[in-house]
């Protein structure tokens, strides 16, 4: 029988005990206690279910906030109560933290990781997000401890220097919090992100949450974990899988992940936070960190799915792996979606026909796929077959067919057939107006496509009007961060090149790249694409030192995600020895 957890209302000569028994004597050690994930699961939860709010009588539940639990402009709640009749270990005085009211190694220990969370979310949530990292990690829930502000600050002294700040008293002696909360970070050395909804997150708006993965992030050391409720899982395959919106979706997201922007019930704390993160590593590399982290969790999320997702013989499971690939190609990871979409044309050619409209969405899926590896080849007849299998199934006025002239219109513009690929998206862009409307995203699509052959042709003038159409409806409708704009942006800045306008080019790009970077992460090909072109300006302008320099970034990341023998890759090797050449010509 495991031992409960109960309040001390003697003076803690002895901290609680300990699996390793060690001494905890020491105020710093005794600072870094944190409640297990068994005490929340259990004993916690218990105590909030039997308690009601101290301010508004409503019984409390594992849906209550939580700020509901514990509101310190109130009387005391759940936490504070608990504590109240325990002397703290830490000075002494009567009341002490929820943490320092336990005993017994299954309910408190050494923290193991820290939460970074909102007291806007959920109990319930919050003990969901730590039992599926505890499920998915192995880890033991009576053995893994997390140091958790609510429970592991004592809230009784932080309502009493509160009233003595308001009552113009002398407060305690300030201390350097960011020192102290530093040091803590340093030594648990594993802090938990909690992100929720996954869509738009909470966290992401809050600067002490800021404040929190700024600290992990510039701590040697210290690992950093983005976890969300499992129900957020279920979100993410519903929206990625189910209604498709999930890309778009994580697009927002990452766009909109400006950490300079996070507000605070406190003023001076959040211009406190700001000021430090901006002198250290800068408000764009924090939320660079951030988008990471999070697609990061888009990518172990997305795998877990594929992974616990049964194998049917039947279009759902051809659906799943189509929609996944989809996700995980525009994210640059080309190898993983050829293998989904290759098991799903496994089950189409066992289970459907030749002509099914499953089969010709994983043709067209997998030429995407050979086209982003540079075999154009290989994609064009990819392409092609699932074409002639939608003329068949659904017919020439149809988005799916619309869609294979739009991916043929590609690859042939890609080859040099500017003629063919003028022509494929023309025909694209005839079909979604007339069935989606010129304000919609795809047709906005084929629209910029027809600038970008209009462009490559020598008409500059009608390639700008092109872009500049689709652009309006690309960023009314996803959104002034979304890789479509960024795309646009970039198209831009190419026919805007050409125009002789360098400075207006340069600016486009940057715009473009900004996008990319903070979207699709550093290293995708649209960045190096992105940076390949900065070059091209600068070499026009006769910086040859400069665009040396992008040519060289945009090299470092074709070769390590496209490989050797990509012709994007080969491309910016000839730039490379072109600008070298010019170099040398300079120097003599």
């Amino acid at each position: 029988m495991t031992e409960k957890p109960t309040p001390r209302n003697e003076g803690i000569s002895q901290p609680p005990n300990q699996a390793s028994g060690q001494d905890l004597e020491n105020a710093m050690t005794l600072d870094l206690l944190g409640v297990s994930v068994y005490n929340l699961q259990h004993d916690f939860l218990e105590l909030v279910s039997a308690s009601k709010d101290a301010t508004s009588g409503k019984a409390l539940s594992k849906s209550s906030k939580i700020y509901e639990i514990e509101n310190l402009q109130g009387p005391a709640g759940v936490i504070r109560k608990m504590g109240a009749d325990v002397i703290c270990p830490m000075d002494k005085k009567m009341g002490a933290a929820y943490v320092h009211s336990l005993h017994g190694e299954d309910h408190v220990g050494e923290a193991t990781h820290m939460l970074s969370y909102s007291w806007s979310y959920s109990l319930g949530d919050i003990m969901d997000t730590l039992s599926d990292f505890c499920e998915h990690k192995g880890l033991n829930p009576k053995r893994t401890y997390i140091w958790i502000c609510c429970l592991c600050v004592n809230q009784h002294r932080v309502v009493e220097n509160s009233a003595l700040k308001n009552s113009g008293m002398t407060a305690p002696p300030q201390v350097d919090f960011f020192a102290i909360f530093g040091e803590r970070v340093k030594r648990i050395g594993h802090v938990l992100a909690m992100m929720a909804p996954w869509h738009s997150p909470v966290y992401i708006t809050r600067v002490w949450c800021i404040f929190e993965i700024f600290t992990a992030h510039t701590t040697d050391k210290c690992k950093v974990d983005i976890v969300m409720p499992p129900k957020e899982k279920d979100s993410l395959e519903q929206d990625v899988i189910d209604t498709g919106s999930g890309v778009n979706a994580l697009y927002a997201t990452l766009g909109s992940t400006k950490v300079q922007d996070a507000k605070a019930s406190v003023e001076s704390d959040r211009l406190s936070i700001l000021s430090q993160v901006e002198s250290d590593v800068g408000y764009y590399e924090l939320n660079n960190q951030v988008n990471i982290l999070l697609r990061g969790w888009m990518h172990r999320t997305l795998t877990q799915l594929v992974e616990s997702r049964e194998i049917t013989i039947d279009e759902e499971y051809v659906d799943f792996c189509n929609q996944v690939g989809v996700i995980v190609e525009k994210n640059g990871e080309p190898e993983l979606a050829m293998k989904l979409h290759q098991a799903a044309l496994h089950i189409c050619n066992f289970a459907f026909s030749e002509n099914h409209k499953s089969t010709a969405t994983t043709y067209g899926c997998i030429g995407v796929v050979q086209f982003a590896v540079g075999d154009y080849d290989t994609a064009l007849e990819m392409l092609q077959t699932a074409l002639d299998i939608r003329f068949s199934v659904v017919g020439k006025n149809h988005p799916d067919t619309a869609q294979s002239f739009n991916d043929i219109g590609v690859v042939l513009e890609a080859m040099g057939d500017h003629e063919g690929a003028l022509s494929k998206f023309t025909e694209a862009h005839s079909i979604r107006l007339s069935l989606l409307g010129k304000n919609h995203p795809d047709a906005a699509e084929s629209c910029s496509n027809i600038g970008s052959v209009l462009d490559v042709m020598g008409d500059y003038e009608g390639a700008f009007s092109k872009f500049k159409e689709a652009l309006a409806v690309e960023e009314s409708v996803l959104g002034k961060n979304h890789p479509d704009v960024a795309h646009t942006h970039h198209n831009i800045g190419s026919v805007l090149s050409k125009m002789g306008d360098s400075e207006g080019a340069l600016a486009k790009y940057r715009e473009s790249l900004a996008i990319r970077l903070s979207v699709l992460g550093k290293k995708h090909p649209a960045v190096a694409a992105t940076y390949r072109n900065m070059g091209g300006v600068l070499q026009q302008i006769g910086d040859y030192d400069g665009a040396l320099s992008k040519y060289k970034e945009a090299l470092v990341i074709q070769e390590s995600v496209l490989g050797t023998d990509h012709p994007d890759t080969q491309t910016s090797l000839d730039l490379i020895e072109i600008a070298n050449t010019e170099l040398e010509k300079q120097s003599t």
